[in-house]
This record gives structure tokens, C-alpha cells and sequence, in this order.
């Protein structure tokens, strides 16, 4: 981002909450037949420690905004940050100077510090009054489920059996039952100190398979009251009914793209089928079977004592909803930009015109120039000098003669120079730059790009300046011609008797001639030199408000170029082959959806006022104004086409069979279509956990979410049910948004994720050097191998 403007950051904020609203806001429009998902009973989220603060966030407003009970779901954030005004976290702070006794220090700080225990204890009460005032939400209030969520390195896990049990006993006050589950999230990316923390990580590890033990007990006074009232917190038996363990790094071994965020998704997606309601539309397959808890439980349970763990892979094919919205907005751009260009192809004579710069403007502003109150024939009364004879001499000896050098100076006085001044007092540039303005830039039937091709060196507009002078300059140089002509002829006087008996009539004739045929034409070449002379301004001055007019264009440009690049930002982060052919197919869509508006509204009718508006004006505002005026457009007239209404299956199968020669795209069967999105999901849905695979048999359950009624739901279904000895099912929702894929994993001990493994010795070497990493005596603690 260092290398954008702040204006290029600003659009692509913008950008961003498009698409949002798109996803969120325009696309009800498609999805107002799916069925919400659903809480059945009340659920508590528990985050315990710095480490979680990312989950927190994510699963808190993905909850939020995706369940329709989301609001009455319930959170609470413990952390050693300092979070204010904040009802659903509580800050525990602690020293974290001393790694060696770090751990132990937490654990004997939560119990000897009283107000703190009183504290948490207030905001646990505080939690449960807020879920209880939201009981309307929930089908059922009889059971709660609390969920822990915690990172197997963080510090504050170590409370785990302490802020666990204190939250169940609070809530079980209120709620008949209530089943407790933990969720460990393993990170080995970008550690800070992996070594410390790989040891942390089997401490907890330890600790867990002594609170999942059935010889777990415990009965410490933490129920604390204030003024000395603290009751005992007493427990026996396995703390949680199921453990969960998602790492960063998969069953094979990598570390996927967004592998924590797919990991916090899980943790909701898990919450959805343990605790959603269950219709009998849920069961449109005889064979289908909903997801069973106690089922799941029973069958990863060993004769051993170890706890087992569960993890889990999640994948999604959906609707590339950001993809097609910014591609629709820069195919629509695309459009403008391109008329705009189309516009700009008129005839020279319309330019000229538009301009003043044509015949009629150019004489008008000549006449504007030239002095008004005298004329040629004024000159007739410039003193002349005695002459007796004027027949055989030249008109140039003859002028001379009679005048001297009084008729130059009378021609220099009153035309040449008022013309100069009355030129200069002229401010040429400002009256093009408004005529620019006012006719072309501010005009939404031509606009920017006219100004721009215009103006241009290579322009029809220059090119005709230049044109025009060339001709004036031959023109000027044929009177001229013709005066030089006219100077050296010799004065013959016309003979009739009425000039015989008139004396002087030949002076007379003498003295027309040289106004009429020699200052009329040299008049005639100043206002060709007047109009060279505003021509050549023209030119300068064009050239110069195109490069005025160049910067503006460059915005329209880095317009396109941001949302270009946003798109293919976006398009990178979708599913490559759920998202296939974006550009093409909707470039194409908008297309055929403008060309239809135009025959009904008009050649280019967004361009209007009421519509979009001219461009150049909203440039002058910020380049973010385009955008915020050309996004509702797409809001409104180009988003509610009966294109954009199509469910997730019926919009891909036409993208994806989209066979345009121009691209040279193959289309595809539908088997072949389906067979591809299934290995997609498939294959995106690794388990997360890097395990022992030759030590383990887990026990696997596979779950689609969509629409039983959508022909990929059946054909996945019957495919994994015929071809794979797991248990398959979906869960049934009528969705148009697209497939999502729930692979559950369990049965596996601690001893069997790789990670676990070999970070004993780093455990080893800490207990080795006297690292105090944990709370209660170790004696108690299982060991892992």
C-alpha cells in the first residue's frame, strides 16, 4: 500500500465497502429465499488470552452478521491488553518480564489477587444477565453451550481450568445444563521465540490431559462475592466433552493461504451444527442424517485413557460476489471512458464552430479588434502637396507625390496600432478557457475527452489552426503581390470630354485609386494578420489547456487502473475455477445490459445530470466523487437485472460454459463441471492437523451445506456416499450463494500431532533449567509419550 496515493488508499477504501454492500446489502436480492442459520439454544464464546484476539474479532462479527440470532450469541474476551468500554472483555494484566516463572506467575496471581477474581467474577454475572434478556432469540433456554477458545502457546492458558469451570458454574445458576468444549489453535508461523513457545504449547498440552482425566478434581474458593463472601468452585471428572486441535499447518503439512482465518471459520461452523435447529426439511434424503454430538463422541472414544482430540477442514465454493461486483463497476467505467472517446469524434466543422474559431467567429472577433469610427475613405482628407501632373508616373511616385509618407503614417495611426492595443487589452486565453469550460468540459454531451482530442498537438483542431494559417499566409502574399502590382503600374488618366474641360480630375482619379486599390487591401492584410495573429494564439493557448486537461484525463485514467487493480486483487483471492471467465462473461453481461438501457434512456443517458453527471465537474471534487456517483448507478440499474438473480449453480454453469471464440474456452459437461467443484471442495477441506497417520484410525464425518434441491448437492452427495466409507450428510439450507464443505476428524491423542511431538524436548530442556511452567504440582500431569 506505501507505493499508492492517499487518494489511491481513499478509492480503494471505497472500493472495499462496495464490496461489502454488495455482498451484504445488493445480493439479498438473490438470497432472500435462504434460510438464515440459526442458534437453537443460547451459546458463550469464551477467547482466553492475547493470542485469540484475531479469532475473537473474526468469529465475533462473522456471527453477528451472518446468524439471524447472532445478536443474543455471547462473548467474552479475556486478555492482558488494556481494552476499555468494552462490556465483552476483561483485561488481566500481568508481568511478562520473567519467561521462567511467567506461567506459574499468571496462576498465582489469579488466585491471590482478589479484586481481580472479584472483578472477573462481576463480568461474568454481567455476560449472563445480557444472555438471559436475549432469550427470545432462542428456540430453546434450557442448555447453554460455552465454548473455549485458546492457543496452545499463550500464557494465559493456563487458567483454562480455572476461567472454565467458574463460567460453567455461573451459568449453570441459571441454565439447567450446559456442555463445555475447548479450542486449540497451534501457530508455528512467524513465531518470535519458538522455542518457548513449543514449550509452552506441551505444557498446555499436559494440562489438558489432566483436566479431560476421569481422576480430575477440583475445589478452589474463586466464586468470589467482595467483602470477604467466596464460595468453592468444585468439579470432578473431564472438564470438556469434546477438544478440538486446528493448526496452521494441515494434514499435509503446509501451511495454506489465510490458514488461521479458515481455522476461526471452522470454530463457528462447528458451533452452527452442534447447536442449530433441526427442521424436517432438514431430512429431504432418507439417508441423510443430521450431525449427532454424542454420536460423534462415542465413536472417537478408545479403551485407552488418553484424551482424544477432533479437528477439522472447511472448505466454501462460492459466488465470487467481490470478483463480479468491481468487475461489473469497471466494465461499466470501461463504457463511459470509451463513450466519452466516441463523443469526441465529431467533425471539424462542430469543433471549429463550438470553439468560435470558424469563419463567423473569426471575423466577429477581427471586427471586435479593428477600430470602428474611421475608415479608408478617411483618408481622403489627408493634406496633399501641389501637383500639376500625375498621368505616366507610377502610383507609388504618384502617392509620393501627393502624400508623402502622411498616408503610412495615417494607415499606422489609426489601424495599425489602435488594432495592436485593442488585440492586447483582448484576454484571449481566458475567454478560449471559458468557451472550453462552458461548451465542452461542462457539457455532458461531450465532456472531458472532447477537451482532450481536441486540443491536442494532434488534434483536428490544431491541425486546422495550422491549416488556416498557411492559407491566410498564401492570401496575404497574393495582395501583396497584387499591391506591388498596383504601386509600379503607371497612372493613365481616362480620357472622355467631360475630364477635358474639368481641371484636375486625373489628381482625383489618382487619389481613388491608391485608397480604394492599394489601402483597402493593405487593410484587408491586417485583419488577416489580426486573425493569424488570433490563431496562432488559439493554437498556444489550446496546447496549453490540453495539458491542463492531460492531467485531468489522468485521473480518469488512474481511475480505471485502481479499480482494474482492485479487481485483479480480488480475483487472485478467489477460488481460481470458481471464479474462471469473471472478466469475459460480465464484461460481456453489462454490455448487452447498457446496450438494452440506452435504446430506452438514450445514447449515453448515464452521462446526464440526474444520472452520473459530467465527470470533469466531479473530477474538480476528488477522483473518489467518480466512484461515488457511478457505484449506485450499478446499484441501481444495472445489479437489478435479472442476471445477477441467478442462484450460485445456475450463475456458474453459464459462466463456466461461456464459448466465445475470441477466447478460445472450452466448454464443459456438467458432469465434468461438478466432478471439478467437488474435488475442489475436497481437496480445500484438509483436515487441520499435521498428525501420525500410520498410529491413528480416526473416526470421519463429512457434511455439505446447501441446497438438497440443487443438482451438485445430490451429485456430491451420492458420489462421496457410493465411493467413500465415512459418514456423509448435509446440511440442508436453501441457499443461492454457494456450497460449503465440513470435514470432521477425531479419535487421534496428543502424542500423535506431529507439532506436540517434537516440541518435547523443548519442553524438557525449560523443566531441565528450571523453568516454572506450571501452576499446579506436575506430579499430576499425564505425560504425553
Amino acid at each position: 500500500m506505501s507505493s499508492i496515493s492517499p487518494g489511491g488508499i481513499f478509492m480503494e477504501h471505497i472500493l472495499e465497502n462496495f464490496k461489502e454492500e454488495y455482498d451484504s446489502i445488493i445480493q439479498r436480492r438473490i438470497y432472500h429465499n435462504e434460510v438464515v442459520r440459526s442458534a437453537n439454544n443460547p451459546i458463550l464464546f469464551v477467547f482466553l488470552g492475547d493470542g485469540v484476539k484475531e479469532a475473537y474479532e473474526y468469529i465475533e462479527s462473522s456471527i453477528r452478521h451472518k446468524w439471524d440470532n447472532g445478536e443474543g450469541i455471547a462473548f467474552i474476551n479475556i486478555t492482558s491488553d488494556n481494552v476499555e468500554h468494552k462490556d465483552d472483555s476483561f483485561n488481566f494484566q500481568f508481568d511478562f518480564k520473567d519467561k521462567k516463572s511467567l506461567r506459574k506467575n499468571i496462576w498465582e496471581k489469579f488466585y491471590s489477587d482478589r479484586k481481580e477474581l472479584e472483578n472477573l467474577n462481576k463480568k461474568i454475572k454481567m455476560l449472563r444477565d445480557k444472555i438471559l434478556s436475549s432469550g427470545n432469540l432462542f428456540n430453546s433456554f434450557e442448555n447453554i453451550s460455552i465454548s473455549v477458545v485458546t492457543a496452545s502457546d499463550d500464557p494465559l492458558s493456563i487458567l483454562v481450568p480455572e476461567v472454565t469451570l467458574l463460567i460453567r458454574k455461573k451459568m449453570l445458576e441459571v441454565f439447567k445444563t450446559g456442555t463445555l468444549d475447548l479450542y486449540v489453535l497451534v501457530k508455528e508461523k512467524n513465531m518470535e521465540d519458538e522455542f518457548f513457545s513449543r514449550a509452552l504449547s506441551v505444557s498446555f498440552f499436559r494440562e489438558i490431559e489432566y483436566m479431560q482425566s476421569e481422576g480430575f478434581k477440583f475445589d478452589e474458593k474463586i466464586d468470589v462475592y467482595g467483602e470477604n463472601r467466596e464460595l468453592s468452585v468444585s468439579f470432578s471428572g473431564a472438564v470438556f466433552y469434546m477438544t478440538y486441535v486446528l493448526e496452521e499447518k494441515n494434514e499435509k503439512g503446509i501451511i495454506p493461504e489465510g490458514s488461521m482465518v479458515n481455522n476461526y471459520e471452522i470454530i463457528a461452523y462447528l458451533n452452527l451444527i452442534k447447536n442449530r435447529s433441526v427442521s424436517i426439511d432438514s431430512f429431504a434424503n432418507a439417508e441423510n442424517q443430521h450431525y449427532d454430538n454424542a454420536r460423534f463422541k462415542a465413536n472417537i472414544l478408545r479403551e485407552d485413557s488418553l484424551n482424544r482430540y477432533v479437528t477439522a477442514g472447511l472448505s466454501k465454493v462460492k459466488r465470487p460476489g467481490g470478483a463480479i461486483c468491481i468487475t461489473v463497476l469497471k466494465a461499466f467505467y470501461e463504457r463511459i471512458v470509451e463513450k466519452l472517446n466516441e463523443l469526441s469524434m465529431k467533425k471539424v466543422e462542430f469543433i471549429t464552430e463550438i470553439l468560435k474559431i470558424d469563419e463567423s467567429g473569426l471575423n466577429s472577433k477581427v471586427d471586435d479588434i479593428l477600430p470602428k469610427h474611421i475608415s479608408i475613405m478617411d483618408m481622403k482628407g489627408i493634406m496633399m502637396s501641389p501637383v500639376s501632373k500625375v498621368e505616366g508616373f507610377t502610383l507609388k511616385q504618384i502617392e509620393e507625390k501627393l502624400y508623402g509618407n502622411r498616408c503610412k503614417n495615417f494607415f499606422r495611426e489609426n489601424f495599425i496600432i489602435p488594432s495592436k492595443n485593442n488585440l492586447e487589452a483582448i484576454n484571449i486565453e481566458a475567454q478560449i478557457k471559458a468557451l472550453v469550460k462552458g461548451n465542452i468540459t461542462d457539457n455532458t454531451k461531450l465532456g472531458l475527452y472532447c477537451a482532450l482530442n481536441w486540443t491536442g498537438e494532434e488534434g483536428p483542431t490544431v491541425k486546422y489552426l495550422r491549416d488556416k494559417i498557411k492559407f491566410i499566409d498564401r492570401i496575404i502574399d497574393n495582395i501583396k503581390n497584387e499591391i506591388n502590382s498596383l504601386y509600379e503600374s503607371r497612372f493613365i488618366e481616362g480620357f472622355s470630354l467631360k475630364n477635358f474641360f474639368i481641371k484636375g480630375k486625373g489628381i482625383k482619379e489618382a487619389k481613388t485609386k491608391i485608397f480604394k486599390d492599394i489601402y483597402e487591401r493593405k487593410l484587408e492584410i491586417l485583419r488577416l494578420n489580426i486573425s493569424k495573429n488570433i490563431i496562432k494564439q488559439y493554437e498556444n493557448i489550446l496546447l496549453k489547456i490540453h495539458g491542463e486537461v492531460s492531467e485531468e484525463a489522468k485521473n480518469l485514467l488512474y481511475i480505471g487502473e485502481t479499480i482494474k487493480s482492485y479487481e485483479d486483487s480480488i480475483i487472485k483471492n478467489e477460488d481460481d475455477y470458481a471464479s474462471q471467465n469473471v472478466k469475459v462473461y460480465y464484461k460481456n453481461v453489462v454490455k448487452n445490459i447498457l446496450d438494452n438501457l440506452e435504446k430506452s434512456y438514450g445514447e449515453a443517458f448515464y452521462l446526464e445530470g440526474n444520472y452520473i453527471g459530467n465527470l470533469s465537474v466531479l473530477l474538480r471534487e476528488g477522483r473518489e466523487k467518480v466512484l461515488e456517483k457511478i457505484i449506485p448507478f450499478c446499484n441501481k440499474y444495472i445489479f437489478t437485472e435479472d442476471e445477477f438473480k441467478l442462484s450460485f449453480e445456475e450463475e456458474f454453469n453459464k459462466r463456466a460454459n461461456i464459448s466465445l471464440s475470441d477466447y478460445n474456452l472450452k466448454v464443459l459437461s456438467r458432469e465434468e463441471l461438478y466432478r471439478r467443484l467437488y474435488n475442489i471442495l475436497e481437496d480445500n477441506s484438509a483436515l487441520k492437523s499435521h498428525i501420525m497417520n500410520y498410529d491413528v484410525k480416526g473416526y470421519q464425518e463429512k457434511y455439505f451445506f446447501g441446497d438438497y434441491s440443487s443438482d451438485f448437492i445430490k451429485y456430491a452427495f451420492d458420489f462421496d456416499r457410493k465411493t467413500r466409507n465415512y459418514k456423509i450428510g448435509y446440511i440442508h439450507e436453501i441457499k443461492s450463494s454457494g456450497i460449503e464443505k465440513l470435514n470432521l476428524m477425531g479419535g487421534f491423542g496428543a502424542k500423535d500431532i506431529i507439532y506436540v511431538k517434537s516440541s518435547i524436548e523443548f519442553y524438557n530442556y525449560c523443566l531441565e533449567n528450571e523453568y516454572l511452567l506450571h501452576g499446579i504440582d506436575i506430579n499430576l500431569l499425564p505425560h504425553i509419550i
